[in-house]
């Protein structure tokens, strides 16, 4: 499968079942899973959510996974600061 815009060749990365859930029980963040599995993080969600469910049913629960916080920088604010000041100095409403 190409990417148009890119032209770059992206391949799908098979993981099998018995090494998913060695990733998820060892693992406390999606990232982590998908890291170790070498799968998107959405990929992994969504695989987790499937899983998760299938289980269930049977009575089996998965551990509760954790989102990656992201990463803030105070200097953000700085930024955001000298761009708005630089836009209402040229007139941007």
């Amino acid at each position: 499968m190409a990417d148009v815009t890119t032209g770059v060749v992206q391949t799908r990365v098979r993981c099998s079942d018995e090494r998913f859930l060695e990733a998820v029980f060892s693992s406390k963040t999606y990232a982590e899973i998908a890291e170790k599995t070498g799968q998107k993080v959405a990929t992994t969600m969504a695989r987790f959510s499937r899983t998760k469910k299938a289980l269930a049913e049977r009575g089996v629960e998965l551990p509760e996974m954790q989102r990656a916080k992201p990463q803030r920088h105070i200097d953000n604010i700085d930024v955001m600061v000298e761009t708005a000041r630089r836009l209402k100095a040229c007139g941007v409403n």
